[in-house]
């Protein structure tokens, strides 16, 4: 669209350059816990962008159009202006609007020089005139044609940088330059363009074409800027917040409208979730847009790219509104400082979905979900990722992988317990609203986090966040001795490791303590290294400890605990085990749990049975007179990432599976009476007779 066509600029400009000094002056004057820099990002800001273009012609996938960046420079004397536009032809760029032709495109990047002597704070306005067809990724994002669409997905998963705005304007690419927005997109009749922020008007314009005028007037790094066309309608609504009423836009096909009527009539409920756990919805409305994109969807603020697959009359997906809608907080409005702070972004916007099942569906769903990313976590996750992982400084191929969203869900879950909630939920309100509309650091986040709580979280961050793999925690032993004012109770506990080579110090974790008449107290233990031990007073005498016994703590076991009052099977899920229950005359208390770490080895050497690598059960609990069970370990080698290691120890060679037992550690491994159903490397292993201790697999050449 030509310049003369775009309503309004003429005022953002002058609002511009009057405000610009304004602007910086308030950022640099803004309370900071550490300094960024990164090169040519740290020499200009921008601080608003009006995008410009039509949409005219689907078939050849081609926009036409200009950008206007309104920058404030960051250093004296600056020589040049550097950003980002891919595969574009640049037609001719404009300063302070006046035509120049010394700039330099290498179909990545603009080079723009400057006259030298303007000063730290100027003002300048870059005006990019340029046309072609839009990028997108060799793998996942950028910019889409077909189907009656035209829409952005802003990153690029295989792109360096991830930030993909430049596939469709000229930008300062990268999560921390922030900017408002105006959208003036043009578009044949019969087509609604929907954009990031307010839609302020629509202008029909002579030759029979229409633009909309989009604004957006918070700030947001260049991938969370989005445009989508299509024949759409609008799902309106107001939705009450906690300190103000909330407009609500959903567009979809006409074709789709009641089926999401029926996908988003939670959507009310994401809301008052969320802003009951992290603080105020900042942003100007709440909106969605459907798209047909296979691969998922796209947290554009204002403008959440769903897939039109998604919509579909359901709450099949909710999960994945959830998600995205939690970027709302996590991501939009305060966003990673780079690709290897990725975490902070979609680990944590993952941990909302279980956040927000809890918040509506009670406890118990949200622990089963929980366990499920954790049980993913524990057996894909370093095969997905080719090896275990830290969350921090993810390798960029792995950015958008599983390290990234389900462990950094798990980290996100461990420093929950690791604080508890009051600690916990406070300081994520306080860090929305002191960092909002900013970029934040791993570093910048445990520095804020350390200091709102008076913890020194570095141990918790050196295991759970900078370093790879998980610890295990166990109970080695107890003891009581009775005293005059109860029992002195001491708990030994243990550490191994899965997936590194660096125990864990300064470990809090939750410790319940049970007598046979069920009487329970939980206590908090605190130790660092491979061992430790913690002495408790307690008003009776335990028979039972139990270690993080409502697991929050994601260390490198799956265990839930049932309460059992009938006959009949029970499904410890994600244990790898079940109970049959034949009699009972009292109820009992039983604990599956299922530890992805090597059992401890033989005391004596059993016959030719080599020990399993990587696995064990434990089970533990109250069982009353009477009770007679029956339990079932299924096995899975690939799983549990014992296939190869068998495979490498036979060489091929047929072998026995045995199962082996011990009441607890101190005892040595004996071999139980059982009957296998399955085959090498996948099935069960049956026995009639259920004991509490250690069940683990062994192996021996036939």
């Amino acid at each position: 669209m030509l310049a003369k066509e775009r309503f309004g600029e003429i005022i953002l400009l002058l609002l511009f350059l009057a405000g610009a000094i304004l602007i910086v002056n308030f950022r640099s004057s803004k309370k900071s816990l550490e300094h960024y820099s990164e090169s040519r990002y740290d020499s200009i800001d921008v601080v608003h962008y009006i995008v410009s273009f039509d949409i005219l012609d689907f078939k050849k996938e081609e926009i036409s159009g200009i950008t206007d960046l309104q920058i404030v420079l960051k250093k004296d004397n600056l020589d040049e202006i550097v950003i980002d536009l891919l595969s574009f032809v640049v037609d001719s760029i404009w300063i302070d609007e006046i035509n120049i032709n010394n700039y330099s495109y290498n179909g990545s990047i603009i080079k723009i020089p400057l006259d030298t002597g303007l000063p730290k704070g100027s003002a300048v306005l870059i005006s990019v005139f340029y046309h072609g067809n839009p990028s997108r990724d060799p793998g996942w994002g950028g910019f889409y044609f077909g189907e009656g669409y035209a829409y952005n997905m802003g990153i690029g998963m295989r792109s360096n940088p991830h930030s993909f705005g430049r596939s469709w304007y000229p930008c300062m690419d990268n999560f921390v330059d922030r900017a408002t927005y105006d959208y003036f997109i043009t578009v044949k009749q019969g087509l609604t363009v929907v954009c990031s922020g307010t839609l302020t008007e629509i202008f029909e314009n002579k030759n029979g074409t229409i633009t909309y005028h989009w604004n957006l007037r918070n700030s947001i790094p260049a991938y969370l800027s989005s445009v989508s066309v299509s024949d759409y309608i609008a799902l309106t609504d107001t939705l009450k917040g906690i300190r103000r009423a909330i407009p609500s836009c959903i567009y979809v096909k006409p074709t789709d409208s009641l089926r999401a009527v029926q996908s988003f009539k939670n959507l009310s409920k994401y809301l008052k979730a969320f802003e009951y756990m992290f603080g105020p919805y900042a942003w100007e409305r709440i909106g969605f847009v459907s798209v047909p994109f296979m691969g998922g969807a796209m947290e554009h603020a204002t403008n959440i790219a769903i897939s039109e697959s998604a919509i579909n009359g359901t709450l099949d997906f909710e999960m994945l509104f959830i998600h995205e809608f939690a970027h709302s907080w996590f991501g939009n409005l305060v966003t990673c400082r780079s690709s290897e702070d990725m975490w902070l972004n979609e680990g944590w916007a993952s941990y909302c979905e279980a956040l927000f099942k809890e918040y509506y569906y009670g406890k118990q769903p949200f622990k089963d979900y929980v366990r499920e990313n954790h049980k993913k976590v524990l057996s894909r996750t370093h095969i997905r990722d080719k090896g275990y992982r830290s969350v921090y400084g993810i390798p960029h191929e792995f950015t958008y992988g599983s390290t990234v969203y389900d462990k950094g869900f798990d980290v996100a879950h461990t420093l929950r317990g690791y604080l508890g909630d009051k600690f916990f939920f406070t300081s994520l309100k306080k860090y929305f609203k002191y960092f909002a509309f900013q970029d934040v650091s791993t570093k910048l986040f445990k520095d804020f986090l350390m200091m709102e709580t008076a913890l020194d979280l570095t141990d918790f961050f050196n295991t759970w966040v900078y370093s790879p793999g998980f610890p295990h925690f166990s109970i080695d032993s107890f003891l009581v001795t009775k005293t005059e004012k109860g029992f002195e109770t001491e708990v030994f506990v243990r550490q191994k490791l899965k997936g590194t080579d660096d125990y864990a110090y300064s470990n809090k974790v939750e410790v319940t303590f049970m007598d046979e008449h069920w009487h329970a107290l939980t206590k908090m233990i605190e130790f660092s290294g491979e061992t430790g031990s913690q002495l408790f007073r307690l008003p009776f005498e335990p028979t039972l400890v139990l270690l993080d016994l409502e697991e929050k703590i994601c260390d490198a076991t799956t265990d839930n605990y049932k309460i059992i009052r009938s006959g009949g099977k029970y499904e410890f899920e994600k244990t790898y085990f079940e109970m049959q229950v034949d009699d009972m005359k009292d109820s009992a208390f039983i604990r599956a749990e299922f530890n992805w770490v090597a059992p401890d080895s033989f005391k004596r050497p059993e016959k030719e049975i080599i020990i399993s690598n990587s696995q064990y059960w434990k089970i533990e609990g109250i069982f009353p007179d009477g009770f007679n069970a029956g339990g079932m370990f299924f096995y899975d080698l690939p799983e549990f990432s014992m296939k190869s290691w068998v495979d490498s120890i036979f060489n091929g060679s047929p072998y026995t599976m045995v199962l082996l037992y011990r009441s607890g550690p101190g005892e040595n491994w004996e071999e139980h009476i059982f009957r296998q159903e399955g085959n090498e490397y996948f099935g069960k292993l049956v026995i009639d007779s259920l004991r509490s201790g250690e069940y683990t697999l062994g192996f021996f050449p036939r």
